[in-house]
């Protein structure tokens, strides 16, 4: 699927009404210990490492979604069949990439195994840097922290 931008002026007047649908990967060791995540350039959390991942485009498939987010974002190709379902998540933050609106999100998240010290991301202009955190560092923010609960129960019942 091509991907199909929204102008800035109708992202922002869907910003103002609705909720947003998005599609974020998440991206571990092979034994789950740590998690890789990306500093963030713009609103919201500019300045914070967090998961790559974007809005969900019409007609997009889920999985569909995920693989062109990790492509776009890092440059990262990924296998379809190894993306493991880890559930959704609501966001809500008081700004959004637009002044004094308020961004809500439903995210539907991924992990996805890879080798830490075979794997090279490429950044895209919306995260500055990346980096391998423990999964039990405090330093991870609150809503990352949430999504590796949700993903290492998937992770024990899946294997």
């Amino acid at each position: 699927m091509k991907e199909k931008l929204l102008p800035s002026k109708q992202y922002k007047e869907l910003l103002k009404i609705s909720p947003i649908c998005t599609v974020d990967v998440l991206f571990f060791n092979k034994n789950f210990t740590k998690i890789l995540l990306f500093k963030r350039n713009n609103e919201p959390l500019k300045g914070v490492y967090f998961s790559i991942g974007g809005r969900l485009l019409k007609n997009e498939r889920f999985l569909d979604g995920a693989v062109r987010q990790a492509m776009r974002e890092a440059k990262i190709k990924i296998i379809k069949n190894k993306l493991i379902w880890s559930g959704a998540q609501e966001e809500l933050y008081p700004n959004s990439v637009f002044d004094k609106i308020p961004y809500h999100a439903v995210a539907i998240f991924y992990s996805y195994l890879v080798d830490e010290n075979k794997f090279k991301p490429k950044m895209d202009n919306q995260h500055s840097e990346y980096k391998w955190f423990l999964v039990k560092d405090k330093k991870i923010t609150p809503n990352i922290k949430k999504r590796i609960v949700m993903i290492l129960k998937t992770y024990e019942k899946k294997f």
